[in-house]
């Protein structure tokens, strides 16, 4: 910040404006919403989550030169300052606001790092317990839908006719009758165009450019390092072996095609 100039400043405070801004809208929407559950009778027999889509968007598609689509977005919208937030303006906060926004995590998303893969989920509701607190337990968008199926006394299909579901439900951890949706020993593979990672437990093996290389995977802990700063393939490499073998065995098993440089 304090190496930008004025005029800088002004377009980089005016782009968080209208982020809160849009935040604010948010909020206000969703009052309304649970204000309509409330004058239905409603509310209290309903269970309310929400969640934000994983991590900060990095990305200025209007500015960035390295998207094909500049050129179309420039000849059709205005970013001028007095413009900005209106109609016919496209507006990014990129990627400094990104970083600041997912501090002390690193980079943002579309990225394999703690910014990129973790995503608060609040929820309120019958049966909800311990509220205002923060529970830390794992768990993954996979979880939802055994979640909401298990609250609706619902049954997933278990004749063969649709694919099973790979998460678990996360009842007893939102009812305060358990501390974790998984075992310790569950392990998670997302892919992503050329970044994939692995979480079992605290352990996370994590590649941001090439995941047909081994050789491109750093090791770390996120419960002691969460913003991913030390590698630990080389002063922890039985850890490192070991979750690599079981990240390719996950990769085999799930029919992961991965996208090398």
């Amino acid at each position: 910040w304090n190496e930008l100039t004025e005029e800088e400043r002004r377009v980089e405070a005016r782009e968080m404006e209208l982020y809160a801004a849009m935040v604010e809208n948010l909020d206000h929407q969703i009052g309304r919403l649970l204000a309509y559950l409330e004058e239905l009778g409603e509310l209290d027999n309903t269970l309310v989550v929400f969640m934000s889509d994983n991590g900060a968007a990095g990305a200025d598609f209007y500015y960035d030169s390295t998207r094909p689509f500049r050129e179309f977005l420039q000849a059709r919208y205005d970013n001028a300052y007095e413009n900005m937030g209106r109609p016919g303006s496209w507006i990014s906060y990129g990627v400094p606001w990104a970083e600041a926004g997912t501090a002390p995590f690193r980079l943002y998303k579309t990225h394999a790092t703690q910014c990129g893969v973790l995503a608060p989920l609040i929820a309120t509701g019958p049966g909800v317990a311990g509220g205002g607190t923060i529970n830390r337990a794992f768990a993954t968008a996979m979880d939802i839908a055994p979640t909401f199926l298990e609250i609706a006394g619902a049954e997933y299909p278990s004749d063969g006719s649709v694919r099973p579901m790979l998460g678990e439900s996360m009842v007893d951890v939102l009812t305060g009758e358990a501390n974790a949706v998984h075992a310790d020993d569950y392990a998670v593979l997302i892919n992503h165009r050329r970044a994939s990672y692995l979480r079992r437990g605290d352990w996370k093996l994590i590649s941001l450019t090439d995941p047909t290389d081994p050789a491109s995977f750093g090791l770390f802990n996120v419960a002691e390092d969460p913003g991913e700063t030390t590698d630990l393939r080389t002063s922890r490499p039985d850890m490192y072996e070991e979750l690599i073998a079981l990240w390719q065995a996950e990769t085999e098993r799930l029919g992961i095609v991965l996208i090398g440089r």
